[in-house]
C-alpha cells in the first residue's frame, strides 16, 4: 500500500461523522502513525526481497550465497610493462608512479637503466578493477617529476584488471550450484572452480578430451571475451590446488568466433547512435551464455535491429558474408566484428 492508501484507511476507520479533513484533531493524530506504518512495510518488503537469492541485493546476496560456500568475486588489479627512458645508471625505484590520465600505476620492481638508455619493466595499477585495463601507449606521464627519467609508456596493454563481480553473476554462480551439484571432481565441480577465480566469466569442460584421465576446461573473462595468458595461468593454479588426484587438467580460453554486419537502413538521420544501438544490443545477444552457443542466430539479429529506436525497417542483412545463421564450433565464442550501416 502506498502511503496515503494507509492514511486513507485509518482515516476511514473513524466512526461517528467526525471531522477528519486535513488539520483536524483525527488527522493530526492519525497522520503520524501512517508514517510509521508506511516505514514498517518497506522495512518488510526489503527484508521479504533479501531473503531469497533471486531478489536479493549487496550484502544481503552476499549473506545468501555464504550458505552455499559461495564469496563473491573480489576486484583484480591490471599489470603490464611499461618503457621508462632515461639516463644511464638513474635508478627507477619501486613504488614510483606513472599515469594514464589520471589513473595511476605503480612500478613492481627498483631497476638501473642500462647502456640503452632505457628500461622495461612491470608496473601494476594502484586501483583494482577494469579501469587499469589502459590501452597501448595511454601511460604517457610522470605524476611527480623523477630525476633523470625522461619519457614513459606502455608499449602494450595492460590486461587483468576485472570489477568485483556483480550481482547477476553471483546469483548465476548460485542457482548453477544448486541446479548442478558439484562432487567428486565432476563436469560441474571443474566449472564451479574455473568460475571462482576472479575475472573468470564462464567456464566450459571437455572430458576425456585426450584420453582417459585428461580434462579440458576452457574459459572466457568477466566480459564473455577471449581469456588473456595471465587468468588462465591463474586458473590453472587454482584448479591444480582443488582436483582430484590423478587428472591431467588442460586450460584453454575459448577462441574468438568474429561476427561481422552489414545492412542497409532507409535514409538513417542519426546514423552513428543507431550503430551504437545496435552494437550494444547485439553485443548483449552474442555474451549471452557465448561459451555454450552453437550458433548465431541471423533471425534474432535481424529482430534485435528492428526493435533499435528509429529503426523502421532494414535490407540486405549480412552476416558472416551470408544470410543464415552462422555455426559456432566448440571451444569458440561469438565476438561482434564490424557493423557497417549504409
Amino acid at each position: 500500500m502506498t502511503f496515503d492508501e494507509i492514511l486513507e484507511f485509518l482515516l476511514g476507520s473513524v466512526t461517528g461523522g467526525y471531522d477528519v479533513s486535513v488539520g483536524s484533531f483525527f488527522y493530526d493524530l492519525l497522520y503520524p502513525v501512517a508514517e510509521q506504518i508506511y516505514g514498517l512495510q518497506q522495512k518488510y518488503d526489503m527484508f521479504r526481497d533479501n531473503a531469497f537469492a533471486i531478489t536479493a541485493s549487496d550484502e544481503w546476496l552476499d549473506k545468501k550465497v555464504a550458505e552455499q560456500g559461495i564469496t563473491r568475486r573480489s576486484a583484480t588489479y591490471a599489470t603490464g610493462t611499461v618503457r621508462i627512458n632515461g639516463r644511464k645508471g638513474e635508478v627507477i625505484i619501486a613504488g614510483a608512479k606513472v599515469a594514464a590520465d589520471d589513473i595511476l600505476f605503480s612500478v613492481d620492481d627498483t631497476t638501473i637503466i642500462p647502456d640503452s638508455e632505457y628500461a622495461d619493466v612491470s608496473a601494476t595499477c594502484t586501483i583494482a578493477g577494469s579501469a587499469g585495463n589502459v590501452k597501448a601507449g595511454a601511460i604517457n606521464r610522470f605524476p611527480l617529476t623523477l630525476p633523470g627519467l625522461i619519457e614513459v609508456t606502455n608499449p602494450e596493454p595492460f590486461t587483468g584488471g576485472y570489477d568485483v563481480e556483480n550481482d547477476a553473476d553471483l546469483r548465476e554462480r548460485y542457482l548453477d550450484k544448486l541446479a548442478h551439484p558439484a562432487a567428486s571432481g565432476n563436469v560441474y565441480h571443474y566449472i564451479e572452480w574455473a568460475k571462482e577465480v576472479p575475472g573468470v566469466g564462464n567456464a566450459r569442460v571437455i572430458p576425456l578430451w585426450h584420453g582417459n584421465g585428461t580434462v579440458k576446461v576452457i574459459i572466457t573473462d568477466a566480459d564473455r571475451k577471449p581469456a588473456d595468458a595471465k587468468l588462465i595461468e591463474t586458473v590453472a593454479e587454482y584448479i591444480e590446488t582443488q582436483r582430484p588426484v590423478g587428472a591431467s587438467v588442460t586450460v584453454a580460453s575459448a577462441e574468438a568466433k568474429v561476427i561481422n554486419i552489414s545492412l542497409t537502413i532507409a535514409s538513417p538521420s542519426d546514423r552513428e547512435e543507431i550503430k551504437k544501438q545496435i552494437e550494444k544490443s547485439i553485443t548483449r545477444y552474442l555474451t549471452q551464455d557465448a561459451i555454450n552457443k552453437e550458433f548465431v542466430s541471423y533471425a534474432k539479429i535481424g529482430g534485435l535491429i528492428l526493435a533499435i529506436d528509429n529503426v523502421d525497417d532494414y535490407s540486405d542483412l549480412i552476416v558472416n558474408g551470408s544470410k543464415e545463421n552462422v555455426t559456432i564450433p566448440a571451444g569458440m565464442i561469438p565476438v561482434l566484428g564490424e557493423v557497417i550501416i549504409t
